[in-house]
């Protein structure tokens, strides 16, 4: 199976599109029993990225876990879902335990050869689609199948 990293272009400005999206897309993988990396590049961003998984709608929330510098084990739970700061992540504990990858650093992280399936959330300003750009010609020169999805919130 090729690995593939789908960009997901978001076309509007609203508070947190980024967050909120990532939020959708994760429900969405947790339902259908597929387990979640989400990472951040700041602590703050991490920060706002927790208090938008629990408060996902006005009736439910995204049941999600901190991934800690002590890695999983820190955290034995069925929780699909898991957040953490980018340079917080040990590739080495990675393993086999999950599924997707949805990076929301500015950066393509180190790891990423450990996923199948990437996520990659744009906003649509001029410096985070300069960005986005870039992270496009790394995992492109890396060998990864890429695909783009327009999408508004």
């Amino acid at each position: 199976m090729a690995k593939q990293v789908d960009f997901y272009l978001i076309s509007n400005q609203i508070v947190d599109a980024r967050y909120k999206l990532a939020s959708r897309l994760s429900n969405k993988l947790s339902r259908l029993q597929r387990s979640v990396l989400m990472v951040t590049d700041t602590e703050p961003n991490l920060e706002r990225l927790d208090q938008v998984l629990w408060s996902f709608s006005d009736t439910s929330f995204v049941a999600h876990e901190i991934l800690t510098s002590n890695g999983l084990e820190a955290t034995p739970t069925p929780c699909k879902v898991f957040i953490a700061q980018v340079d917080q992540v040990v590739p080495e504990d990675l393993g086999s335990h999950f599924d997707v990858l949805v990076n929301m650093a500015g950066t393509v992280p180190v790891f990423n050869h450990h996923f199948d399936r990437i996520v990659e959330i744009v906003e649509p300003d001029e410096a985070d689609k300069s960005a986005a750009r870039g992270r496009f010609k790394v995992y492109k020169e890396e060998g990864f199948e890429l695909k783009t999805h327009p999408i508004e919130l």
